[in-house]
């Protein structure tokens, strides 16, 4: 297949420029994969290119249940997932470029919502994020494909030290640019750029996080104590997972976590857990982040997640949520806790008939630690008065 001239000599232009990247594409960018792929000497630059299609394969290559709607965050998904998947693959971070575009273009069905592809380029220090919209109508299908694929192909040279030249758009084609560097990924994640960051055991940032087959740990911690340090570790030894804590910004019953406050926690935390701080207050919400994750959680915890009244449509929107954790194959390890001087476990709640294999009992030879926060924190007030 012969491309033309000038699209052959800004590839070229790409892959003398010494980067390694990754593509992702879904819904549109199949033209810019092709003139990546064809062109001599791409496997020195190209490491892979995915085109996860349908939303079951879109979701499988990004670890999250979704969905994933034509937007900018599931660019920078796809982007984070394809830079992550080429740092691993090459065993280095510097030069590595992650691409995600993904795009409703014209089709002959009928589709709410205007014509549009969003493009994030995922470097070691910053996104570059892309929004193109088309008016609609005004072009079929493979014309908004080759003005995308073309528009990507500039983007991704400038990125990779070529040339940094935008080819002119069609009339019917306009395209705004952002710019979000890394250098403070919880700032970004507390101004709500980032949908989900991780702190690891040696306290370094990730913002490209591994989000399948995870066994998370959601609280407060505040403070972090023992109780916490046991059940995170019983829940690794049954799941065969290694327990990550898991933080939101956002909180149901609480305040909002300011980033001072967020700090504070996570330097108990650092050397003893990786931390994923997220802006998902609701379980349903940290599993649609994740694929196939496991939660560590108490007795009182989960007495609350089969209760109506936490959910959108009572009743109803408590099953329909047990039916999508269920469908995501997400698991709840759930741990005895003392409540009014008893002590109660998963046999003594009543989980809804059909749901019984979503929950694992943490046994209480396992684990039992008859402390909360709540009164650590009374202790500590009353020893300061």
């Amino acid at each position: 297949m012969r491309v033309d001239r000038d699209i052959w000599q800004q590839v070229e232009s790409l892959l003398q420029g010494g980067g390694q990247l990754a593509l992702a594409a879904t819904g549109g960018g199949g033209e810019l994969a092709s003139w990546l792929l064809n062109h001599p000497g791409a496997s020195a630059s190209v490491i892979e290119v995915q085109v996860p299609y349908r939303e079951e394969a879109l979701a499988a290559y990004l670890g999250s249940a979704g969905p994933h709607r034509v937007t900018a965050q599931t660019a920078r998904d796809m982007a984070d997932r394809a830079f992550a998947r080429a740092r691993r693959f090459t065993g280095v971070e510097e030069g590595i470029v992650g691409v995600g575009v993904t795009a409703a273009l014209a089709t002959s069905r009928s589709r709410r919502g205007e014509d549009r592809s969003f493009i994030a380029l995922r470097l070691p220090q910053e996104y570059r994020l892309f929004d193109l919209h088309f008016e609609k109508g005004a072009a079929d299908r493979l014309a908004q494909e080759e003005a995308l694929s073309r528009f990507a192909l500039a983007v991704l040279a400038e990125a990779c030290g070529g040339e940094a030249i935008l080819p002119p758009l069609p009339d019917y084609a306009k395209y705004s640019r952002h710019t979000l560097s890394l250098q403070d990924p919880l700032g970004l994640l507390v101004t709500g750029d980032l949908e989900l960051v991780e702190f690891g055991l040696d306290g370094a940032w990730a913002s490209a996080v591994e989000r399948g087959s995870r066994l998370l740990f959601p609280g407060s911690f505040n403070p972090l104590h023992e109780g916490h340090e046991r059940l995170a570790a019983a829940a690794g030894r049954l799941s065969g997972r290694r327990p990550s804590l898991e933080l939101s910004v956002e909180n149901v019953d609480k305040p909002s976590l300011q980033k001072v406050a967020i700090e504070g926690r996570l330097a108990a935390m650092r050397g003893r857990f990786s931390v994923i701080i997220t802006r998902a207050p609701t379980f349903l919400q940290k599993a649609r982040l994740f694929s196939g994750c496991h939660f560590a959680i108490g007795y009182d915890t989960a007495t609350r997640l089969l209760q109506g009244k936490y959910y959108e449509g009572g009743e109803q929107g408590m099953v329909a949520a047990l039916e999508e954790f269920r469908a995501g194959e997400h698991c709840f390890w759930v741990a005895g806790r003392l409540q009014e001087g008893k002590y109660l476990a998963l046999a003594d709640i009543d989980v809804p008939a059909g749901f019984a294999a979503l929950f694992a009992s943490i046994p209480e030879e396992d684990f039992r630690v008859d402390l909360s926060s709540t009164e650590l924190r009374s202790r500590a007030n009353k020893g300061a008065g």
